[in-house]
């Protein structure tokens, strides 16, 4: 049954209201009219805001079912399938109530940067609305100011010729959030796939030490679900993705990785060098794969081969995953 959409401020409110009583720390006050107390994040310290949405419960869940539990016919008519587009994405194109277009995909992993103006379902959101496309985040991670990186949380994306479409989205986010909470759908574990790794445990303590060229390495603030940075006190950046697509052509030789080649990208300024190379083939219907990227980046000009450290960082990364 079609639900209607109320103006996005009062449904704020009520999203806002109702969606407290299931955070943490949250505790009733009476008075002529009863409320329920907001609870104060720091978005400015890299916190996990609510438990229900730790990486490594958001990594075995399944987003596309995630976005179907969100009852998306009550918007208009969804299209048959949900597409996977990416590690922890899902879109699906429908048709509003008018019978036009209205697009909407949810990340599980997106930037916030201002989450002080609203709350939906007792976390701190943003919405930018463009006219035509509206974002609604709402965060789960604080960020690190000392390293320029900002909250993290679910964001859900609307394009269309639709009235009001921030209502939608704040509706549709504050279904997804409940879901997470109450009833999370497990994603079916698909052998070899990269979904259920966290790439910041992925390379242990003696091959992050090499890899930043003995420098003491950092990933608070570059901790997401799929990507992982290091920021070494000595001005070496490292990063290893998870990624859905196809790897980048090398520009120089590739490497051998035990068994498996990878592509290599030196950039010279600062300078750098990426090591990707294909995980799991034809993981969706346009035929993309799985890939890991791997990068080093040495921002102070040490005496050190990007290239060199990033192949065997690669190699270490590379170690640690199913082959099979």
């Amino acid at each position: 049954m079609f639900r209607p959409v109320t103006l996005l401020a009062a449904l704020l409110s009520v999203l806002a209201v109702a969606g407290c009583s299931a955070a943490a720390g949250m505790e009733k006050t009476t008075s002529p009219r009863r409320t329920v107390e907001m609870p104060k994040y720091n978005l400015n310290k890299p916190e996990l805001m609510d438990a229900a949405f730790a990486p490594s419960k958001l990594r075995a869940l399944d987003v596309c079912a995630t976005l179907a539990a969100a009852d998306l016919a009550q918007y208009g008519t969804p299209a048959p399938e949900n597409l996977p587009d990416g590690l922890g994405t899902c879109a699906n194109y429908m048709k509003g109530h008018n019978g036009k277009d209205l697009n909407i995909t949810l990340y599980f992993d997106a930037e916030v940067h201002d989450g002080s103006k609203h709350n939906i379902g007792g976390l701190p959101s943003e919405i930018s609305d463009n006219g035509d496309t509206c974002f609604v985040r709402s965060a789960y991670f604080g960020g690190e100011p000392r390293l320029i990186a900002p909250a993290r949380g679910l964001a859900v994306q609307l394009s269309g010729e639709q009235v009001d479409l921030c209502s939608i989205g704040v509706q549709i986010m504050a279904d997804v959030i409940d879901v997470v909470r109450t009833r999370p759908p497990v994603s079916r574990r698909v052998s070899g796939s990269l979904t259920g790794f966290d790439p910041c445990g992925i390379v242990d303590a003696s091959a992050l030490r090499d890899a930043v060229a003995g420098g003491n390495a950092d990933s608070t603030g570059g901790q997401r679900l799929f990507e992982c940075e290091w920021y070494g006190d000595n001005g070496v950046i490292l990063e290893v993705g998870f990624l859905v697509g196809k790897p980048e052509k090398g520009s120089i030789p590739p490497v051998d990785l035990g068994g498996v080649l990878g592509e290599v990208l030196p950039s010279p300024d600062p300078p750098a060098c990426q090591v990707e190379w294909e995980h799991r083939a034809k993981v969706n219907d346009r035929g993309d794969s799985e890939y890991v990227h791997v990068e080093v980046l040495n921002s102070e000009h040490l005496p050190m081969d990007p290239c060199v450290h990033a192949s065997n960082l690669a190699r270490a990364v590379r170690g640690k995953l199913p082959t099979g």
